[in-house]
């Protein structure tokens, strides 16, 4: 009977954050924070993440970051990886809170572990600038590669840049094209000029290589 009751108040909380989704997308703010509210109260991770982004969007609202971190660092204690990006996020840019690269990496890094792939990039930006961490190209790669496997397009156009520029990795670009044209095929405009800037170092063998390996490509999900 108890399990049954906890799968049926599941159920209803689902229905619920469908509700409180379509409301949002019709810009039905009042309607989606009446929905909301009540079941981030109950500690409801998904609901909380999303009143935290109607709080650091000021949709419906003014723009309340303080509010926006408190409800996503409820979510993000939960483990819910979007709530830990988008922690990382107000701590990397100091809205809400004071600036902290480092607590920034921190949640991305949580974020990463449980498969977010915008927190493996930015990752692999922060190890590959320096900034938060110690620079560390390797570590760039490795998140890089983890991101774009999975599908990110602006982690594939980062991975190509590592490969083209041979940072923590031998130059290869035929990588670096192959990398690039997912990335444009991903909607990346940047990546369609890095493109044309690789294409002249290759062979049409090489470049007919890369754009076979890219069709033949499917993510890791």
């Amino acid at each position: 009977m108890l399990l049954l009751a906890a799968a049926s108040t599941a159920r209803a909380a689902g229905a619920e954050l469908d509700e409180a989704a379509a409301a949002m997308a019709k810009g039905d703010w009042a309607s989606a924070l009446a929905l909301l509210k009540p079941l981030a109260e109950a500690g409801d991770p998904a609901a909380q993440y999303k009143l935290g982004s109607i709080y650091r969007e000021g949709a419906g609202l003014p723009v309340d970051y303080s509010s926006a971190r408190q409800w996503f660092e409820k979510a993000a204690v939960q483990g819910y990886p979007d709530a830990e990006l988008a922690l990382g996020d107000l701590y990397a840019q100091g809205r809400g809170v004071t600036r902290s690269l480092s607590t920034a990496s921190d949640w991305y890094r949580r974020a990463a572990e449980h498969g977010n792939a915008q927190a493996m990039n930015n990752l692999g930006a922060m190890a590959w600038s320096g900034d938060g961490m110690k620079g560390d190209p390797k570590a760039a790669l490795n998140w890089f590669t983890a991101a774009a496997n999975k599908g990110l397009a602006i982690a594939q156009y980062n991975l190509g840049l590592v490969y083209a520029r041979g940072e923590g990795v031998p130059v290869d670009m035929k990588a670096a094209y192959t990398w690039f044209r997912l990335a444009a095929n991903g909607g990346n405009e940047d990546a369609l000029q890095a493109i044309d800037a690789v294409a002249p170092t290759l062979s049409p063998e090489e470049i007919d290589g890369a754009e076979a390996a890219a069709q033949e490509w499917r993510p890791q999900l």
